[in-house]
């Protein structure tokens, strides 16, 4: 999933919000950010070494810059795009919903990683 497509599915999500696409895509920044420090730096592979929009960023991320996680989980970056959304707007029940599909995505991609690649020199995976 790219930048661009997590933030027009985020749109679509929450219409008619007045978030600059700036602050949606800081906050996809942050999300990879998470993504490579609590799952992807548990293993070991250099698969996701080029792509992420915490690798990418610089002064903003251009539409198709390539988001961290693969493809079947990019709604994950929709989720938390939205909980942001509605965090920000003290919408919190809304957000805690978002915020659980987004842990449930998250955890797939670790188990996806765990299978997938063998665990970084001194890291035990956690469940």
């Amino acid at each position: 999933m790219t930048a661009g497509q997590a933030i027009e599915q985020a749109d679509e999500m929450r219409p008619n919000n007045e978030f600059s696409d700036g602050l949606k895509q800081n906050w996809l920044r942050q999300c990879d950010a998470r993504l490579r420090s609590s799952v992807v730096q548990r293993s070991v592979c250099s698969d996701f070494d080029a792509v992420g929009a915490d690798k990418a960023w610089a002064d903003g991320l251009a539409y198709d810059t390539e988001l961290l996680a693969p493809e079947e989980f990019g709604p994950l970056y929709t989720h938390w795009l939205c909980a942001q959304m509605d965090l920000a707007l003290g919408e919190t029940a809304r957000a805690t919903n978002a915020l659980q599909m987004y842990s449930d995505y998250v955890q797939e991609f670790a188990a996806w990683m765990r299978r997938k690649y063998p665990p970084a020199g001194g890291v035990q995976w956690r469940y």
